[in-house]
C-alpha cells in the first residue's frame, strides 16, 4: 500500500506575461516534477490548469485570483518536515543549476494539513486513493480563516459533512480537505489561515462545475471564514501542450 499522505503542498499561480505556457507545461511535467520523486517523502505530484471555458464557470475568484491560472499539489507523507525542506532545498540546487527557467506570479505556496477526505460510492475506491485515481480535472476551493482549525474529532467529523455535499453531486468522485499548519510554515509561504479542498471530478469539469454552484450557494462558508476562490481546473493531458497556449479556444 502507498504511504499516507499527511500533507499537500500547494502551488498556486498565474500565467505566463505573454499568457503562453506552452513551454512552462513542458518543463515542469518533464523535467522538474519527476525530479521531486527523489525525495521519499514525495508521495504523488499532479498540476491542472485553466481554460477560458475553466475560467467562465467560476464560482467565486476574489481579487487577484482572478489570475489563477495554474494549480499544483505535491502530496507528502511523514516526516513532513524534513520532506518540505528537502523539497525547498532540491528547488534551490535546480535553479542553481540552471534548471529552474520559469517562476510565474504566485498566487499561494505552502504546506497544508490534511483534515479530511471521502469517496463517492460510485468512485468505488476508498478516500485515500481518490488522488490516485485517474480523472478529468478537479475543481479547487480556497477559504480564508479568522483562526487555525482545531484539530478534533468534532472538527474531523464536520469537514466530513461538508465533503459529503460536494461528493453528493454527480461528476465529483472525492473531495480531500487540507487547512494551514503553522508548524509547516516556510520563508516563502504565503501570509494566512486558510483551508483548501480538492474535488477531483470523473465528468465533464465545466459541467460538474455548474451543478457543484448549488451546494456552494447554500451556506457552504461557515461563520469565521470566506470563500475567496471557487471554479474548475482540467487536468493535463501530456504532450498537448497547445491546449494551453495563447491560443486556446476552450
Amino acid at each position: 500500500m502507498t504511504k499516507r499522505i499527511d500533507v499537500g503542498f500547494f502551488s498556486i499561480s498565474h500565467s505566463s506575461d505573454n499568457g503562453d505556457d506552452r513551454d512552462y507545461l513542458e518543463w515542469h511535467q518533464l523535467d522538474h516534477m519527476p525530479e521531486q520523486y527523489q525525495i521519499p517523502g514525495i508521495v504523488l505530484g499532479q498540476r491542472w490548469a485553466s481554460t477560458p471555458a475553466c475560467r467562465a464557470a467560476r464560482f467565486r475568484q476574489h481579487s487577484s485570483w482572478a489570475n489563477v491560472n495554474n494549480l499544483v499539489c505535491y502530496f507528502m507523507s511523514e516526516p513532513v518536515d524534513e520532506t518540505i525542506d528537502e523539497f525547498m532545498a532540491l528547488g534551490a540546487a535546480l535553479r542553481t543549476a540552471g534548471r529552474f527557467p520559469f517562476a510565474l506570479p504566485p498566487e499561494f505556496v505552502g504546506g497544508m494539513r490534511r483534515t479530511a477526505s471521502i469517496a463517492s460510492p460510485d468512485a468505488l475506491v476508498l478516500a485515500d486513493v481518490i488522488p490516485f485515481r485517474p480523472h478529468t480535472g478537479v475543481y479547487l476551493l480556497v477559504e480564508t480563516r479568522e483562526t487555525p482549525r482545531e484539530s478534533s474529532q468534532n472538527d474531523s467529523s464536520d469537514q466530513e459533512h461538508r465533503l459529503q455535499r460536494l461528493t453528493d453531486v454527480p461528476g465529483v468522485a472525492g473531495a480531500w480537505s487540507f487547512t494551514s499548519d503553522p508548524e509547516l510554515q516556510r520563508s516563502n509561504s504565503t501570509v494566512g489561515v486558510f483551508d483548501i479542498t480538492l474535488c477531483y471530478l470523473d465528468a465533464e469539469p465545466i459541467g460538474v462545475a455548474h451543478d457543484l454552484e448549488h451546494a456552494l450557494e447554500d451556506h457552504w462558508t461557515p461563520p469565521g471564514s470566506e470563500l475567496i476562490f471557487a471554479g474548475p481546473f482540467e487536468a493535463i493531458t501530456l504532450w498537448d501542450w497547445e491546449r494551453f497556449g495563447p491560443n486556446q479556444q476552450s
